[in-house]
């Protein structure tokens, strides 16, 4: 009987891992349940009538599976409307519905919302492990579907708002330009010109506003295009918040008011607080202090509903700074307190500083000067130590083994009766002790601040890079590419051309689902090495996208453009002895088609492109490796 026993629940295990197995390989699995993929599309337009049809349609959950996805598709939603801690009880709470963690894909995509509302809750240290858990898991399955390519972008933009509210600008870059290059142009939710918003939050949140700008254009207008009035509504917060951190204050202001105006068309609640608390530093330096005091209150309700801590620090902040200008310290006092009940002073140092000089404000207002003196003291002090940790910790030694010593010595002429000469002969020694650590103490912040700014150079030379060149290529990327067509264009006499070229790999699918992405990275790679070296200034050579490359050429005639081109394409036919693959299978000869217009300053750049294009299409449909001008 025990045998028998034994026999059934091992074929009931079997039966139930077989199944598992079944439904991690059904292609059904990989997709959310048809009514929450239908509220996907709805999200990023209007996230506010998802919550409510959510809402007024629970899922039990003791359909385990179907609940996870309900939950998960409402955290994300809240998200969306920027509540976060609603958006990650959501989140939690569809977690808590999956058992084993299964299934996988759907355990990740909430990891990936999860991290994103942590992240906004002040929680990014917690929320970093589970977006980059995320990433390696959607970077591990090698089925190269549409969903998974779209869990890589997802995890990737998660990621980069996460390095970069640590401080990690460089990280949150690359992971954000990565999925900047992976996004398709169009019909998906994140595109190039979408994601191109995240990439402009890196720069801003760097103070480089004008690197910021033209990611913030594209965003615009892509979301113009589309009529999607909620990410529209966002990019224009960004870019009036850019213009207006550059002194471009009226722009700003506008910009700012339609994206007010947006949000308040949408209900977009939170669009609203973030507008208003943007706007309301401009009334106050116009002196419209009124108008500033009922932005600054109807942006706080509204952050008081999503509990959004770091909003509300801020503006109580502000509020209180309104309130000094005002002459109303008592009102400056009551918001200054409620500012410190939304900070996190281990998460949020720099913030605490600037409240801690508020505060030395308003102590001085009231008239504790004392108060206010010491205050400003100690937030001199913190900011220095700031700098550099570990410096910090060396200064704080040097300055307690000096305290500790002129302790020993005062204790000691406390004991001596005829101590005079020695008083004197010790104070002179302490007054030296201070120079010393005077002179240690300057050379130390002189060390932090030239080693700071060798770093910040680094990094500035290190983002340009990641932001205007393709790091497979080595060329220019195709915004930089573009930008400095443009700028020759510009400069054109009337009597002077511009050749531009569109050259596209001839079967270059054929190489990477035959011998892997590696060989076809290999192929981009050695092609930008030709065009490096065979296109110098004033000459332009970008990567446009995927295997098609954009080349541009002036003063030249169409002979030497097309002597050129035919010496690319001899050289490319011999990259495939120079490729390896895993299994020595031998690499076909590379070949490309080419397409060739002529521009001048009376016909627009992008016409130019389009008919070099369209002459690239002709090459291809007559039968590849060659160039062709388009048909008149």
């Amino acid at each position: 009987m025990h045998n028998k026993i034994t026999a059934i629940a091992i074929i009931f295990c079997l039966m139930h891992f077989t199944q598992l197995l079944l439904a991690q390989k059904t292609p059904q699995s990989q997709n959310l349940d048809q009514i929450f993929a239908e509220y996907e599309i709805e999200l990023s337009n209007n996230p506010s009538a998802v919550v409510k049809k959510l809402l007024a349609a629970p899922v039990n959950d003791n359909q385990h599976e179907l609940a996870a996805q309900y939950h998960y598709t409402l955290s994300y939603a809240y998200l969306n409307l920027v509540y976060p801690q609603k958006s990650l009880t959501a989140a939690n709470q569809a977690l808590s519905l999956l058992q084993n963690q299964q299934p996988a894909w759907l355990y990740n995509r909430i990891l990936i919302t999860k991290s994103q509302a942590m992240e906004l809750n002040g929680q990014a240290n917690e929320a970093l492990p589970l977006a980059k858990q995320a990433l390696s898991w959607a970077e591990s399955q090698n089925n190269e579907t549409s969903d998974q390519q779209k869990m890589i972008i997802d995890a990737l933009i998660a990621l980069g708002y996460i390095e970069n509210t640590l401080g990690n600008s460089v990280a949150a870059l690359e992971a954000l330009m990565r999925a900047y290059n992976m996004a398709p142009q169009t019909d998906a939710v994140n595109t190039k010109s979408a994601i191109a918003s995240s990439i402009a939050l890196v720069y801003e949140y760097r103070r480089e506003n004008k690197l910021a700008i033209p990611y913030f254009e594209e965003a615009v207008q892509y979301h113009r295009r589309t009529e999607n009035l909620l990410e529209l509504s966002i990019a224009l917060y960004g870019l009036g918040r850019a213009n207006k951190n550059l002194g471009l204050h009226e722009l700003g202001k506008n910009q700012l008011l339609e994206s007010l105006e947006i949000s308040r068309t949408i209900d977009d609640d939170q669009g609203i607080a973030y507008a208003l608390k943007e706007l309301a530093p401009l009334y106050m330096q116009a002196e419209e202090l009124d108008e500033a005091e009922s932005m600054l209150n109807e942006a706080a309700n509204l952050f008081n509903q999503s509990n959004n801590k770091f909003m509300l620090f801020d503006l109580h902040k502000t509020l209180s700074q309104l309130y000094l200008a005002k002459n109303d310290s008592n009102n400056a006092q009551l918001n200054l307190k409620l500012a410190k009940q939304h900070l996190n002073p281990k998460r949020m140092p720099i913030q605490a500083i600037s409240l801690e000089e508020l505060e030395s404000q308003v102590n001085a207002a009231q008239g504790l000067y004392k108060e206010a003196f010491t205050q400003l003291i100690s937030t001199v002090g913190r900011k220095q130590r700031i700098l550099s940790e570990q410096s910090t910790q060396q200064l704080h030694e040097l300055r307690t083994q000096f305290e500790l010593e002129a302790q020993a010595k005062e204790n000691s002429l406390l004991s001596q009766e005829n101590a005079e000469q020695k008083l004197r002969l010790l104070n002179e020694e302490q007054q030296n002790n201070k120079l010393m650590l005077a002179i240690i103490a300057t050379a130390s912040l002189v060390v932090i601040l030239i080693a700071t700014e060798l770093h910040n150079r680094k990094q500035q030379r290190r983002l340009y890079q990641l932001a205007n060149y393709d790091q497979l290529t080595g060329l220019p990327n195709r915004t930089y590419t573009l930008q400095k067509l443009k700028a020759n264009h510009h400069k054109l006499k009337p009597e002077q051309f511009i050749y531009i070229v569109m050259l596209d790999l001839d079967y270059f699918k054929q190489i990477n689902d035959r011998l892997g992405h590696d060989v076809g990275d290999q192929v981009l790679n050695q092609i930008g090495q030709l065009c490096r070296q065979h296109i110098v200034q004033p000459h332009i050579a970008g990567r446009f996208g995927g295997e098609e490359f954009l080349l541009a050429f002036f003063d030249s005639s169409v002979e030497e453009v097309t002597t050129i081109i035919e010496t690319l394409r001899q050289h490319a036919s011999n990259i495939n002895k120079l490729i390896k693959t895993d299994n020595n299978t031998a690499c076909p000869p590379i070949s490309f088609s080419a397409g060739l217009s002529s521009c001048q300053s009376n016909k627009a750049i992008s016409d130019c492109i389009k008919n070099a294009d369209l002459a690239m299409y002709q090459a291809k449909n007559a039968g590849r490796n060659q160039t062709m001008v388009p048909e008149s």
